[in-house]
């Protein structure tokens, strides 16, 4: 079933074959943890120190859970198209649809709140995580449920951010 939705995904391209190779570097380690410094340092230069310990916090949790899982269930990746993106490790859950859909919805929410659109900015956001995450399914990195399960660990870390920065008092 998991390789019908792959297969199906796929049969879109070769026209999608360089967007989604691009969506490789919205949820790689090395685009996302500069996003993550920039935006805390950012944050502190403007002495916001909630907004910035919530980047450092979600970016933090957004790299080491996804790895922890995958250590634990070891999910061979699929090898549909093996030339399109090399990668190696295991599958489950994706890291990368973790980091789009944890990052880009609270750079939204957070670039719009002061005009009041925090919920559009965060929509936008989402849209960057999903267009990540179908990515790997169309490169044929993840199955459906990594991408899934991704989707599912990234949101839930960026609404504790947005819901723990919309709490009064708190932590800081």
């Amino acid at each position: 079933m998991e390789t019908d939705i792959l297969l199906w995904i796929h049969r879109h391209g070769p026209p999608l074959d360089l967007a989604f190779r691009a969506s490789w570097l919205l949820g790689v380690a090395w685009f996302c943890v500069p996003l993550v410094v920039l935006a805390a340092a950012w944050h502190l230069a403007r002495r916001e120190r909630r907004e910035a310990l919530a980047w450092v916090a979600m970016g933090a949790a957004a790299a080491i859970l996804p790895e922890l899982v995958k250590a634990l269930v070891a999910r061979p990746r699929p090898t549909l198209w093996p030339w399109l993106i090399p990668t190696s490790g295991y599958s489950f859950p994706s890291g990368h649809a973790v980091a789009g859909t944890a990052l880009y919805p609270f750079l939204g929410w957070l670039a719009l709140r002061p005009r009041g659109l925090g919920r559009a900015g965060y929509a936008l956001g989402l849209a960057v995580g999903v267009f990540v995450g179908v990515g790997r399914l169309y490169v044929g990195v993840h199955w459906p449920s990594d991408v899934v399960a991704g989707w599912a660990i990234g949101t839930a870390l960026s609404l504790a951010a947005v819901r723990w920065l919309d709490s009064p008092g708190g932590l800081l």
